[in-house]
């Protein structure tokens, strides 16, 4: 499970950016990327290459799911929303998949996502691996070994290292879920939108590693 400092931090101060960039119509002022890093922690992983250990970090984002019982509903909202995206003018869409997922994912009532959102996980999806020039690193490591970690850092002093294992999903709930959180916004015609596959972090550690703390466990 996640601690309540590192929940407070990315899930809810991400819901205060989204709330007030749609109030604001996205305008984004450097405080805006600042606290976007919420949302783009670096991950790590490694692998066995010919007897040398191969290490690979690389910027993503990353973001929340739903539990189980809470996808199903949330899928009927975001595919409707998808299919209207080709149609939209993309500000409109980007504005409209905002609300929408405060609607069904990031909710400001602490209550609501305790119940609602699994906060045992963390989830991104692997763009890289259907591009062509891409080196694939992290996809290339995540064959042979998914035990990974997730670093985020936010100036001038909030730092959390957080690890876990990864499971790969190329289709089903959690696949259709991620990929269309991350069109809700990013709107991607269908022919761009293969080999997209979705990874969920399961939280294992999580470790204060701001300059007060130095790497304290939390959980």
């Amino acid at each position: 499970m996640l601690p309540k400092v590192f929940i407070d931090w990315a899930y809810f101060g991400r819901v205060k950016v989204l709330k007030s960039q749609l109030s604001r119509g996205f305008v984004q002022d450097p405080m805006f990327f600042i606290d976007m890093m919420r949302h783009t922690p670096i991950l790590a992983t490694a692998s066995i290459i010919n007897g040398r250990i191969f290490v690979n970090a690389k910027v993503v984002g990353a973001g929340f799911i739903l539990k189980e019982d809470y996808i199903d509903e949330a899928l009927d909202k975001l595919r409707k929303h998808y299919l209207r995206g080709e149609g939209m003018d993309r500000l409109e869409y980007a504005m409209e998949g905002v609300k929408l997922l405060l609607e069904v994912l990031y909710f400001d009532d602490e209550a609501k996502a305790y119940e609602k959102v699994d906060f045992t996980k963390i989830a991104t999806l692997e763009l890289a691996a259907g591009k062509k020039d891409s080196s694939k690193h992290t996809w290339t490591n995540l064959q042979s070994n998914r035990e990974a970690c997730l670093l985020y850092y936010m100036p001038p002093n909030i730092s959390f290292e957080i690890h876990g294992e990864v499971d790969v999903h190329l289709e089903g709930k959690y696949y259709e879920f991620v990929n269309l959180v991350h069109d809700a916004f990013h709107y991607t015609p269908p022919k761009a939108r293969v080999n997209r596959p979705c990874l969920i972090f399961n939280v294992r550690e999580v470790y204060d590693n701001s300059p007060r703390a130095m790497g304290v466990k939390l959980s």
